[in-house]
């Protein structure tokens, strides 16, 4: 197509198959803090929609993500990235969430300043 931009049609998300007892396990492990308020949870397991839609100040995570070493809570530039770019954390790919741990270590390691 000349002159074009090809658009994919994305695969839709499936429902959630993570239970209490998976972000348990994760817990056990040490790859996830544990519920300290009952009222207002560090994480929740999703139910059964079909399209993750956190509730305020919560974001969708993958179990992978902490099974690969994420932890939470992350690093306020971690944090302040997804934000700059307006885009969810999830939509980093590994590579993308390792340079940035890159650009965190050489900042802080060899400049001696916090990244930004």
């Amino acid at each position: 197509m000349a002159g074009g931009a090809v658009v994919l049609q994305a695969d839709p998300w499936g429902p959630s198959d993570v239970s209490e007892e998976t972000l348990q396990s994760l817990i056990d492990d040490g790859l996830l803090c544990p519920v300290t308020d009952p009222n207002r949870p560090e994480w929740i397991a999703l139910g059964s929609e079909l399209e993750p839609r956190p509730r305020d100040g919560y974001i969708v995570s993958f179990v992978s993500f902490h099974e690969h070493g994420l932890g939470v809570p992350t690093d306020r530039f971690m944090r302040a990235l997804p934000h700059y770019y307006g885009v969810e954390l999830h939509n980093f790919n590994p590579n993308s969430i390792a340079q940035a741990a890159i650009f965190v270590a050489i900042c802080e390691g060899y400049l001696g300043i916090a990244p930004h």
